[in-house]
């Protein structure tokens, strides 16, 4: 499997949960922004190409930002019809990062990068032990050995001990993929039933869905900021 990959940024959210403000666009220090973290660090990637997606709010602000990459226009109701908006690739791994979020060591994308071209698995997932606070809020996985058999999304009941945060694909998972999921979780289940393999790489460290301002908040003091 070629180890090229085409990273998607879904950043066409039009911000309600902040009352407006863009999330990706919150500061993690003086000089740089969530967007800005995940850019730095996916242009360390070797040969990872970056599609970004937008919506008319706030298309122009990023790319008068980051003028080097690939920005699109897009009118879309969820993070999986943004990145169908920016085209599935056919011939390279996909990588979707949500542009709203923080985890602090980018080594895992490197490990799933290895994971996934070097086994038979069709979806390699980074998945970290959840915390309390975000027990509810994100996705789940019900793991099997080294397969995911299962995704539990926000579910304040759900026992299971990791979350996911990132996804990496080969092509075979693009036909399972609908523009009408509201989230990665359905299509992963959908392929889960049509016998596609689901790995997952565990991150030791911590993982903040910026969406509220108290997970902001939170990452901001252990930023010490």
């Amino acid at each position: 499997m070629s180890d090229h990959i085409k990273t998607f940024i879904p950043a066409a959210g039009l911000a309600t949960r902040l009352g407006g403000i863009p999330k990706f666009l919150l500061p993690i220090s003086d000089k740089k922004t969530l967007l800005g973290f995940h850019i730095d660090n996916l242009k360390k990637i070797k040969n990872n190409e970056l599609s970004i997606g937008a919506n008319k709010n706030f298309y122009k602000t990023i790319q008068d930002i980051y003028d080097e990459i690939s920005i699109k226009k897009v009118n879309s109701s969820s993070m999986v019809q943004t990145v169908t908006k920016l085209n599935l690739e056919n011939k390279k791994l996909s990588l979707v990062i949500m542009p709203d979020t923080y985890f602090e060591n980018y080594k895992i994308v490197e490990e799933m990068k290895e994971k996934i071209t070097t086994s038979n698995i069709d979806v390699v997932l980074g998945i970290w032990k959840i915390k309390q606070s975000q027990i509810g809020k994100l996705g789940q996985c019900m793991l099997d050995g080294d397969i995911v058999k299962k995704i539990i999304d926000k579910d304040a009941n759900c026992k299971e001990e990791y979350f996911w945060g990132l996804i990496m694909w080969k092509p075979s998972f693009n036909k399972f993929i609908s523009d009408k999921d509201l989230h990665f979780g359905v299509s992963l289940n959908r392929a889960i039933e049509n016998k596609l393999k689901i790995g997952y790489v565990a991150s030791p460290d911590e993982y903040f869905d910026c969406g509220t301002f108290d997970e902001y908040q939170n990452l901001l003091k252990k930023l010490r900021l």
